[in-house]
């Protein structure tokens, strides 16, 4: 990045000669996404920072380069029926077949399924630690810098166990290149099968990022505790789950109070409610809240498995 879009344009300046409206102009000349104007600023404000406390310049051009607004692609999820679709033409690769099952049915993202080992994986206690990532061939941390045990509901465990089979003695990371025989170099390594499976599943096409989006969503959907799927996701805070599947946590929401209301329409007259039916919605209403505010934990096994085994 460095050579391509800086070195061209200001490498031969002395850097104690460069100023703020010759990196602005530089910036503003590229023809490229905010996200990639971004990265490039970031590139160019690094050797400004060690210059000047070297002493050898007085001012720092590069420190009121501001971000471009990056327009953040919204959440574009699979419906369940999607989901099998694409999976049923995933089966002829069954490495593929796995790896997208696992991605559909766990929430981990691309990048934390390509460092997934064996030791990460809890088949007793039905559980994976997602504690590193990886990207461009690199072992990294987590994006939250944090490591975090998810549950794993059966599909997520039928998958895991079909792929024991193939890399469980031979390997320590769960997904290998059947192609190399070596892990995958980059989570660009199954968009190959990927995109042949939803073209011929007649399926829209999405990015394989969206199976993470699904997941949330289909467990939202089925009445899962937000705070659950936030901490399922490896979300730092709230604040971005509800910034990203607000839509789905209100549909969800609108049908869990709507089917209180019908319990009353259900062959009983609105204005003779029996006392138990009254307690049954007290309780109820209480629970509601008692999980809403983090009280109450969910049980072990989330709502989407009655999905799942439907």
């Amino acid at each position: 990045m460095l050579n391509s879009h800086v070195l061209p344009k200001i490498g031969d300046m002395p850097i104690d000669r460069i100023q703020y409206s010759t990196l602005a102009g530089l910036l503003a000349t590229l023809d490229c996404s905010a996200k990639t104007r971004n990265n490039i600023a970031t590139v160019i404000r690094q050797p400004f920072v060690l210059a000047l406390r070297d002493g050898r310049i007085k001012d720092n051009p590069a420190q009121h380069l501001a971000n471009a607004k990056v327009q953040k692609e919204p959440p574009d999820p699979f419906t369940i029926e999607e989901a099998e679709a694409i999976l049923g033409y995933l089966k002829n690769e069954p490495v593929f077949h796995n790896y997208f099952e696992l991605a559909f049915f766990s929430g981990m993202r691309t990048s934390e399924l390509i460092a997934l080992t064996w030791r990460d994986i809890d088949f007793q206690r039905q559980c994976a630690r997602v504690n590193k990532a990886s990207v461009a061939g690199k072992l990294k941390s987590t994006k939250t810098h944090s490591y975090r045990d998810i549950e794993l509901n059966s599909r997520a465990l039928e998958a895991l166990r079909r792929q024991w089979q193939r890399t469980g003695l031979a390997s320590g990371y769960v997904f290998i290149n059947p192609k190399t025989g070596s892990p995958f170099e980059n989570d660009k390594v199954p968009w190959r099968p990927w995109q042949h499976a939803i073209k011929i599943a007649g399926v829209r096409y999405r990015k394989p990022y969206n199976t993470r989006h699904t997941f949330a969503t289909l467990n939202l959907m089925a009445g899962a505790n937000p705070m659950w799927v936030a901490r399922q996701m490896g979300h730092s805070t709230m604040k971005m789950l509800l910034e990203n599947y607000s839509r789905w946590i209100d549909l969800a929401d609108k049908q869990r109070e709507k089917s209180k209301i019908e319990q009353l329409f259900d062959g009983k007259c609105a204005n003779s409610v029996p006392k138990n039916t009254e307690m049954k919605i007290s309780i109820g209403y209480l629970s509601d809240i008692l999980v809403e505010a983090g009280g109450i934990e969910p049980p072990s096994e989330s709502p989407l498995q009655s999905v799942l085994h439907t």
